[in-house]
């Protein structure tokens, strides 16, 4: 089966950002003999440059797996320009696909719409399966952040997303409350499917020198309890409330932030500002030195702005922190406060709440070795039920063989 997947924001580990698509297309090549076109951009969003030479050698090839760089319009901040950026890379991929020999199927992910909608067009003038998957629910979840208001917009956007609901011939969501808002707008529920984030288990093992070594390079002593957040550092994300939590924090305790993002800079002067000498903001790192810097800390940060949007939000550092059996300290209520819960691998926090946050932190500290090692196989056990992403990967490709084989 050929298939083509497109992501806007698609990096290989060896790059900061999202590996979803690219772990997926890796597993469908080498496990099922798929060959797979991944469509990326060349212009990396989080970090807001090109990707180098020197990083597309550093991957190592893989028999079946085509990289597709894309141009895309670059920026630095998120206005007009982002906008352009988006519909830039929707446009090329779409120009590139004309002339490119037909796939069997043709995978198109969000967050925005414009590559969606390309992707739906090529489907349709290839007379092949299109596949949209929902990362994030367009235009709702900007509606609802207040980064969106123009009228004329939200209903240009508004059609896109139902039209693309009603002529995908498969949707995959990546959370039960994405389901259901689809389902809602009276979309069949048999053509949505829910194919969460993960992690590929084996691919990632510590060393005896792995604590102290990432630990040195944040920072950190060897005595000191630190609670690490990684992954974006945007408006979504309300780190103020997490920078704030360092007014808080029991002496002996830090907070390290890695990542990136258009926040960042008002970040680093609220610490100053503060006078914070217990958080730490580092850069963003390669997806595949993270667990390295996780696995040097003692629980992990999950925090998203107290907005409805983010109830039913599944981030995919809930997956990294589980899968190295961190403790989770969440921010977030809906259905990450769920999973926490229920798998009992950590606690809530409560939303935009610094005190709160440390207060947590400071719970989590105490925990004994024996509420830590339950902890971490809780984690391995949420994984493997439903984080398992070579798991997952299978249970995609047979979705996809199967609208094939309806074609045919």
């Amino acid at each position: 089966m050929k298939i083509w997947l497109a992501n806007h924001y698609a990096v290989p580990p060896n790059i900061a950002g999202i590996t979803r698509h690219y772990e997926l297309a890796k597993e469908w090549a080498e496990e099922e003999g798929a060959e797979v076109d991944l469509w990326m951009s060349r212009f990396v969003h989080p970090r807001r440059s090109w990707v180098t030479e020197e990083e597309k050698q550093a991957i190592p090839p893989v028999k079946g797996l085509c990289l597709n760089w894309l141009w895309s319009f670059p920026h630095k901040v998120n206005d007009f320009r982002r906008m352009i950026n988006m519909a830039s890379f929707a446009v090329v991929f779409f120009l590139q696909g004309l002339f490119k020999k037909r796939p069997d199927v043709l995978i198109a992910s969000s967050p925005h719409l414009f590559l969606a909608f390309s992707g739906w067009m090529l489907a349709a003038l290839k007379r092949v399966p299109f596949v949209f998957e929902v990362r994030d629910l367009w235009p709702d979840s900007l509606i609802k952040m207040g980064g969106l208001n123009n009228k004329h917009i939200i209903r240009i956007l508004t059609w896109m997303e139902n039209h693309l609901y009603q002529k995908a011939d498969q949707i995959i969501v990546l959370t039960e409350h994405q389901r259901t808002f689809i389902m809602d707008r009276g979309i069949d529920p048999c053509k949505i499917e829910l194919i969460p984030n993960g992690v590929i288990l084996g691919s990632w093992e510590p060393t005896p020198e792995t604590r102290d070594e990432f630990r040195k390079r944040m920072g950190i002593p060897e005595d000191e309890f630190l609670a690490v957040y990684t992954g974006a550092h945007g408006p979504a994300n309300a780190l103020e409330y997490v920078v704030r939590a360092g007014e808080h924090l029991e002496p002996g305790t830090s907070i390290v932030l890695i990542g990136d993002g258009p926040e960042k800079e008002k970040l680093v002067r609220l610490r100053e500002e503060l006078g914070l000498t217990n958080v730490h903001l580092l850069d963003p790192v390669a997806k595949s030195e993270i667990f390295d810097y996780t696995y040097a800390a003692d629980c992990g940060i999950i925090s998203l702005a107290d907005n409805e949007v983010f109830r039913g939000a599944r981030p995919n550092k809930l997956f990294d922190y589980t899968f190295l059996g961190k403790p989770i300290v969440s921010t977030v209520d809906g259905e990450v406060r769920e999973i926490v819960e229920k798998n009992e691998v950590g606690i809530f926090a409560g939303a935009e709440n610094p005190e709160g946050l440390a207060t947590a932190i400071g719970q989590v500290r105490q925990y004994s070795k024996e509420r830590k090692a339950q902890i971490a196989a809780n984690g391995l056990d949420y994984i493997d039920r439903e984080g398992d992403r070579k798991k997952l990967a299978h249970a995609f490709y047979l979705r996809l063989k199967k609208l094939v084989s309806k074609e045919k």
